[in-house]
Protein backbone atom coordinates (compact mmCIF):
# COMPACT_ATOMS: atom_id res chain seq x y z
CA UNK A 1 0.00 0.00 0.00
CA UNK A 2 1.39 3.24 -1.07
CA UNK A 3 0.71 6.52 1.08
CA UNK A 4 2.43 9.93 1.26
CA UNK A 5 3.10 12.30 4.12
CA UNK A 6 1.78 15.46 3.90
CA UNK A 7 3.54 19.02 5.02
CA UNK A 8 3.44 18.25 8.32
CA UNK A 9 5.42 14.39 7.70
CA UNK A 10 1.77 12.70 8.40
CA UNK A 11 -0.01 9.87 7.00
CA UNK A 12 -3.05 8.38 7.03
CA UNK A 13 -4.19 5.34 7.13
CA UNK A 14 -6.86 3.80 5.58
CA UNK A 15 -10.22 3.15 7.42
CA UNK A 16 -10.18 -0.94 6.71
CA UNK A 17 -6.94 -1.33 8.95
CA UNK A 18 -9.18 -0.99 11.74
CA UNK A 19 -7.11 2.22 13.98
CA UNK A 20 -9.14 4.76 15.00
CA UNK A 21 -8.42 8.69 15.93
CA UNK A 22 -6.50 8.09 19.38
CA UNK A 23 -5.42 4.52 19.17
CA UNK A 24 -1.86 3.86 20.42
CA UNK A 25 1.07 3.09 18.01
CA UNK A 26 4.59 1.47 18.93
CA UNK A 27 6.15 3.45 16.08
CA UNK A 28 9.51 0.99 15.34
CA UNK A 29 12.49 2.31 12.83
CA UNK A 30 14.40 -0.60 11.41
CA UNK A 31 18.07 -0.54 10.68
CA UNK A 32 17.59 -0.60 7.07
CA UNK A 33 14.83 2.35 7.77
CA UNK A 34 11.85 0.31 7.29
CA UNK A 35 9.00 1.32 9.67
CA UNK A 36 6.82 -0.83 11.25
CA UNK A 37 3.02 0.33 13.27
CA UNK A 38 2.43 -1.73 16.08
CA UNK A 39 -1.33 -0.94 17.37
CA UNK A 40 -0.83 -0.88 21.46
CA UNK A 41 -3.11 -1.18 24.23
CA UNK A 42 -1.06 1.39 26.73
CA UNK A 43 -1.02 -0.45 30.81
CA UNK A 44 -1.52 1.89 33.20
CA UNK A 45 1.37 2.01 35.55
CA UNK A 46 0.12 0.87 38.65
CA UNK A 47 -1.24 -2.47 37.05
CA UNK A 48 2.23 -3.20 35.42
CA UNK A 49 3.12 -6.08 37.91
CA UNK A 50 0.10 -8.13 36.69
CA UNK A 51 1.92 -8.07 33.25
CA UNK A 52 5.50 -9.33 34.16
CA UNK A 53 6.39 -13.07 32.94
CA UNK A 54 6.23 -14.53 36.62
CA UNK A 55 2.60 -13.14 37.52
CA UNK A 56 1.15 -14.41 34.30
CA UNK A 57 2.94 -17.91 34.64
CA UNK A 58 2.07 -17.72 38.34
CA UNK A 59 -1.52 -17.00 37.22
CA UNK A 60 -2.10 -19.49 34.48
CA UNK A 61 -0.56 -22.26 37.25
CA UNK A 62 -3.01 -20.99 39.45
CA UNK A 63 -6.20 -21.38 37.56
CA UNK A 64 -4.88 -25.34 36.54
CA UNK A 65 -4.56 -26.06 40.38
CA UNK A 66 -6.74 -28.82 41.36
CA UNK A 67 -6.36 -28.51 44.99
CA UNK A 68 -9.35 -27.13 47.25
CA UNK A 69 -10.20 -23.76 48.36
CA UNK A 70 -9.06 -23.17 51.84
CA UNK A 71 -10.87 -20.68 54.11
CA UNK A 72 -8.62 -19.70 56.83
CA UNK A 73 -9.65 -17.48 60.22
CA UNK A 74 -6.60 -16.58 61.60
CA UNK A 75 -3.09 -15.69 60.66
CA UNK A 76 -1.41 -18.61 62.02
CA UNK A 77 -4.43 -21.42 59.87
CA UNK A 78 -2.92 -18.43 56.91
CA UNK A 79 0.73 -19.36 57.93
CA UNK A 80 0.17 -23.49 57.78
CA UNK A 81 -1.43 -23.18 54.32
CA UNK A 82 0.85 -21.32 52.84
CA UNK A 83 4.07 -23.36 54.37
CA UNK A 84 1.98 -26.61 52.87
CA UNK A 85 1.65 -25.16 50.04
CA UNK A 86 5.11 -24.26 49.23
CA UNK A 87 6.07 -27.94 50.47
CA UNK A 88 7.97 -26.90 53.37
CA UNK A 89 5.32 -28.73 55.56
Amino acid sequence: MLVQTDSRRRVTLPPSLGIKPGDALDLEVLEDGRIILIPVEPIPRHQLWAWTTETKEAITASLTDTRPSIVVKTAKETEAVAKRWAGED
